[in-house]
């Protein structure tokens, strides 16, 4: 007969000899093989359609409450999408908020495809969506809960809780940023407190709720879109099928 001990020592190696077999390096490398978006696309692995895009920039982070993504640029060639671009990049300091879930002042990125309607910033790069150049001084983004200009661009005195552009710019976020078109027409109409001034932007950390990349990788992906053009980012699972 064994003791209790004896039996204790044996089912505690059982265990670890278990744990050890589903924790190998191989087992790893596939919980933590991450999706290409572009093939994505091509399987219908996308939660989310491309619709009339013919490139798709994907911000995708591997959970909730990391602000790390990898952003990749797919174009379509073809029937096919092949990727241009991939880059990394940040969202919102607390991650990104579940689908339908963002709220002004979060801190969260939203989650789900949105349309690229237009750029600002300091000057061109080239691109083919609508571009304003930022002032010295002027350029406001609405983000006061109940205002009629909230999120939405407009000129003069800044409120407090709205968006100075041209300072922004100044401080080098702002210096190209292309407007992700969350929580306005025509991808949906403005709920005032949903969240507003939801941009790709330049930048090498974690964001009050945008994406932000480095500049040159910015004005890269900023000189091949156009309108229909489309942003697809939330969470791996959120993103994409199994």
């Amino acid at each position: 007969m064994q003791s209790g001990a004896t039996r204790v020592a044996v089912l505690f190696a059982v265990v670890m000899l278990v744990a050890a077999i589903v924790h190998t390096p191989q087992a790893y490398a596939r919980e933590e093989r991450a999706i290409d978006p572009c093939q994505a696309l091509n399987r219908g692995q996308s939660r989310y359609g491309p619709g009339g895009a013919r490139h798709v920039v994907f911000a995708v982070a591997a959970q909730y409450g990391t602000t790390e993504v990898t952003v990749t640029e797919c174009a379509r060639k073809g029937r096919f999408w092949r990727t241009v671009l991939t880059t990394p990049g940040h969202v919102g300091r607390n991650g990104y908020a579940e689908p339908g879930a963002k709220r002004e002042g979060d801190g969260k990125s939203p989650t789900g495809s949105f349309s690229l309607t237009e750029a600002f910033g300091e000057g061109d790069p080239g691109t083919r969506l609508p571009y304003r150049t930022l002032q010295e001084s002027g350029d406001c983004w609405g983000s006061t809960i109940g205002d009629g200009r909230y999120n939405r661009y407009y000129r003069g005195a800044c409120q407090p809780a709205d968006e100075n552009l041209s300072q922004i710019m100044k401080d080098g976020p702002y210096r190209q940023a292309v407007v992700i078109n969350y929580n306005r027409p025509p991808d949906s109409p403005v709920v005032q407190g949903s969240g507003s001034a939801i941009f790709m932007h330049v930048g090498a950390g974690q964001t009050a709720g945008c994406v932000s990349m480095a500049r040159a990788e910015l004005e890269s992906a900023m000189r091949t879109l156009r309108p229909r053009d489309r942003i697809i980012m939330g969470t791996s699972q959120a993103v994409f099928r199994s």
